[in-house]
């Protein structure tokens, strides 16, 4: 069974690898040495019969074939309805060729497996939404991911990924020390307008203990302090921890199930070290499912919980702005046409609708928020989840995607798109560049900030 020395069945352990594959930019070498790889088949039929239960059996083998899922799917939809984007087609013809014949595929039926989970599916599981029989295309097209890395045949980027958690336990080569300096570097940066600003780290018994996307420290630090700006606001004791700090999981993007549990684990070893009355996630939509909604599983949690309560930002802000721990200024709530991108990751699969739209209350003058439709668990991914927007060979695909989203902005007429999830504030910068709106997009943190009322000990505190 030929492997490349870049792409194989063994998962990026050191930095070494990492930086190995990393070298090899756009993934050439890869890609190439992924068309000699072979199929180890009996590991393949190991994995089914380890993992592959009834319930995923069952929903194969019930699925009626009746279209309902077509027209759910933003793919099939933008695509020309392409019957071969049909979820139904799309999950039937790879994880159930490889059920169907217990594994015995070969080299050309895995790359297509790849291009399929990868390049024409986000698993924001809308149709499994509509489904009449129940099927969870998402959980489904999530165990061919798996099946798929299990075998190496995983987008470049993603075997990069899931290296990243697995040597920094973050999605990107921030190390410990690298965080720490950058929420100490935040906090310098801010003393001009926030004198005493503080980033604090290691707190033990601090009523919120707050986790970040690595993207934050990475590219856009103002994230950080704009989010201690405002627990400084609303009088809150908090702290970060200087292991364990990182939310996101691209394990679970790239299938790397083993990677998933290791993730969410330093997580929530930081949450029994520092002992928080509760822990905050920022606006991140999988990186709230991955730790809070299906983490606690990956780690053997029996409760289904993790170690105290967590919840996310938006659920946060929310009870800040109810509570008047932070109250806005009328006159400079927006007064400009808003839309809402709903996140797949908390929205349909955490059920936080609601929650969004009572921020939205606050901080949007009425007549002024306009939904989009459809919306709520109902609303179309953005087309960047699972991964997509940070893989280059599906690119395109991604950008054809995007055509969806991209008629829902315009028919809303909206000029700012408030995205509380990077990978929708990622996908739609990148639909305005490439579809050249004329809109605006944001995080709502930079957004409370310049309309937030700064309690006067705070004033006095600057003027000094």
């Amino acid at each position: 069974m030929p492997e490349g020395t870049l792409c194989n069945k063994t998962p990026i352990d050191t930095k070494e690898q990492l930086d190995a594959v990393l070298a090899d930019k756009s993934g050439k070498k890869y890609y190439a040495e992924m068309e000699e790889l072979d199929v180890d088949v009996e590991k393949l039929q190991n994995t089914l019969q380890a993992t592959c239960k009834s319930r995923v059996r069952t929903w194969l083998e019930i699925c009626a074939h009746c279209g309902l899922c077509a027209d759910t799917c933003f793919f099939y939809l933008a695509n020309r309805k392409d019957p071969m984007q049909v979820p139904s087609y799309k999950i039937l013809t790879t994880l159930g060729e490889i059920v169907k014949k217990n594994g015995n595929v070969d080299n050309k039926h895995f790359r297509y497996c790849m291009d399929v989970a990868w390049g024409k599916c986000t698993c924001c599981n809308r149709c499994g939404s509509f489904c009449p029989y129940g099927i969870d295309m998402g959980v489904m097209f999530s165990y061919l991911r798996g099946l798929c890395f299990s075998q190496g045949f995983v987008p470049w980027e993603m075997k990069i990924g899931s290296g990243m958690h697995r040597v920094f336990r973050a999605q990107m080569d921030v190390t410990p020390e690298d965080w720490v300096e950058t929420c100490e570097w935040m906090a310098e940066e801010q003393q001009d307008e926030w004198p005493g600003l503080e980033i604090p780290v290691d707190v033990e018994g601090a009523d919120i203990m707050y986790t970040v996307n690595a993207r934050e420290p990475k590219h856009y630090p103002e994230d950080i302090a704009e989010a201690a700006i405002l627990f400084r606001i609303a009088g809150e004791n908090w702290t970060v921890p200087s292991l364990g700090w990182e939310q996101t999981s691209l394990t679970m993007f790239a299938g790397d199930w083993e990677g998933c549990k290791m993730q969410v684990q330093s997580v929530f070893d930081a949450i029994e070290r520092l002992k928080p009355k509760r822990v905050i996630g920022t606006e991140c939509g999988h990186a709230h499912r991955g730790t809070v909604v299906e983490g606690p599983y990956w780690v053997g949690r029996e409760d289904g919980r993790p170690p105290a309560p967590y919840i996310h930002y938006v659920e946060w802000l929310a009870e800040a702005l109810r509570t008047g721990k932070i109250k806005i200024d009328p006159e400079k709530r927006l007064k400009v046409p808003v839309t809402l991108q709903d996140s797949c990751n908390y929205i349909r699969n955490h059920g936080l609708k609601e929650i969004t739209r009572e921020i939205m209350s606050y901080i949007v003058e009425p007549g002024y928020f306009i939904e989009m439709n459809p919306n709520k668990e109902y609303n179309f991914c953005c087309g960047g989840g699972g991964g997509m927007n940070g893989i280059g060979l599906y690119r395109q695909q991604r950008n054809t995607g995007m055509k969806v989203k991209r008629d829902q902005i315009i028919a809303t007429g909206a000029k700012l798109v408030i995205a509380p999830c990077h990978n929708c504030w990622d996908a739609i910068r990148d639909l305005e560049e490439v579809y050249e709106l004329g809109i605006r997009w944001s995080f709502l943190k930079p957004l409370v900030i310049k309309m937030a009322i700064i309690p006067e000990h705070l004033r006095a505190e600057e003027e000094e």
